[in-house]
């Protein structure tokens, strides 16, 4: 099912051809029916993350160390969850969009330096949130723009590493032993278990350590995450120094691969389809006539061009950013699914990219791109749409760099569409697309011409 980086399409036809419950493994049963969503996720279920979560943990000091993301007990995540949740609000999200308009301006002049050769998309992208991730977390680019490369091969260490994770997530028995491996010295010096965050450990150790000799005062004016992170710990005394290399190493690798494959996705569609291309050229273009945007577009700006959060929504709906299913233990007094009665540890998981092709909530034509559906819909039909909206995942566990992602994507497409015409230049009609835990895109050639006043 998940070996040749299919998930997405293989879970789809499973359900296709059985119905809204499978049985997909020895202890695995997918579900397709959107009314489970709120049984297995909602705030308050009694289900638990599977140790499939656990491939993804990195040892620090000696141990694996569990982020908001990999923590399976609930108890754990809120306490991690409590202490940054504010610095994730959609009210902080003002300070940091000088960090995204930074990255940006960088992005369009590259860009205006390549204007009318092949630019592979896949790779940019990629660099720029990357990019944007770093500043907005310790005010520090990483550099992948400028240098046009994947620096110090973090990017691939990713993937590497969730290489590893789709095809161990599949053995549970192994999950523990390999984890155990990896705490294990002769092992770690043999080195053939890649940590894939350990880099990322080492960046986030010292920003920590370069914002202390910096002193108090060169700081006043920082609003990144580690400053409002440390301002949070410096009045509160609570956040040890473990838990904020766990929240700022988890920010880079959450936000980075994410907030692309969305970016990817929105550009894909839009070149893809020149009537929405059209639409949202328009939109943007009126909107600059009326003088309703900054130079550097802002988060307010893009919040008021309906056309383009409809693409945004309608993108993540095709293509979301995570292409596996989202795996929770039944509890231990089993359960009702489906009609059909679950033992207790049965491993039981929903799809994205599964629920977003009903065609129950999404209509007859959910299989293509319209962001139009956002904007017809009936109110009714519009809340079911949102309710199982699974691209930020759901309840208690849904994604909490959300508000980062939407506001980088809004702020940085119209940004970009303002500055040059794109069109699709692979000799190929698709992209590749590969899920490794994370749906990535490849193969998004383009070429982009300067429009005009700009």
């Amino acid at each position: 099912m998940v070996y040749d980086g299919k998930c997405p399409t293989n879970y789809q036809k499973v359900h296709e051809k059985y119905g809204p419950i499978v049985r997909v493994g020895p202890n695995e049963v997918s579900v397709a029916d959107p009314n489970m969503i709120p049984v297995i996720y909602g705030i308050g279920s009694k289900f638990t993350k599977t140790p499939f979560y656990a491939t993804m943990a990195p040892v620090y000091q000696g141990e694996p160390m569990d982020s908001m993301f990999t923590a399976r007990n609930p108890a754990y995540h809120k306490f991690l969850k409590g202490s940054v949740s504010q610095i994730f609000s959609m009210t902080n999200m003002k300070n940091f969009e000088v960090y995204v308009d930074e990255c940006s301006q960088i992005f369009i002049d590259s860009m205006l330096k390549l204007e009318g050769e092949l630019v592979d998309f896949s790779e940019w992208l990629q660099w720029y949130a990357f990019d944007v991730i770093g500043s907005i977390t310790f005010q520090r680019r990483f550099g992948f723009m400028e240098e046009k490369r994947d620096v110090d091969n973090m990017i691939g260490k990713i993937d590497i590493g969730l290489q590893y994770v789709k095809i161990l997530g599949q053995f549970p028995f192994l999950i523990s032993f390999l984890q155990k491996a990896m705490m294990s010295k002769p092992i770690q010096r043999l080195n053939l278990l890649p940590d894939t965050m350990d880099q990322f450990i080492k960046v986030s150790v010292k920003s920590q350590l370069a914002f202390t000799l910096t002193g108090v005062m060169k700081d006043l004016q920082r609003t990144d995450f580690l400053a409002q992170l440390r301002e949070k710990e410096k009045r509160s005394g609570t956040i040890s120094h473990r838990d904020m290399v766990n929240h700022l190493s988890n920010n880079l690798l959450a936000g980075s691969d994410t907030t692309a494959i969305s970016l990817r996705a929105m550009l894909y569609y839009i070149v893809k389809n020149p009537q929405v291309y059209h639409k949202i050229q328009r939109e943007i273009d009126e909107a600059d006539k009326r003088k309703q945007l900054s130079k550097c577009v802002s988060y307010d700006e893009c919040l008021k061009l309906p056309y383009l959060q409809a693409t945004m929504k309608e993108a993540m709906r095709l293509h979301p950013g995570v292409g596996f299913p989202l795996e929770r233990f039944v509890p231990p007094g089993g359960a009702e699914i489906c009609g059909h009665r679950l033992p207790g540890g049965t491993n039981v998981s929903i799809s994205a990219p599964v629920i977003h092709h009903n065609k129950d909530i999404y209509g007859e034509d959910a299989d293509s791109f319209r962001p139009e559906r956002w904007l017809e819909a009936s109110p009714e039909a519009l809340k079911a749409m949102d309710r199982y909206f699974l691209a930020f995942g759901y309840g208690a566990r849904t994604c909490i760099g959300k508000n980062i992602s939407i506001m980088e994507m809004g702020k940085f497409v119209p940004q970009l569409l303002r500055h040059f015409k794109i069109t699709w230049a692979s000799p190929f009609p698709e992209w590749h697309t590969n899920a490794a835990w994370f749906w990535k895109q490849s193969g998004l050639l383009v070429r982009l011409e300067r429009r005009p006043n700009t």
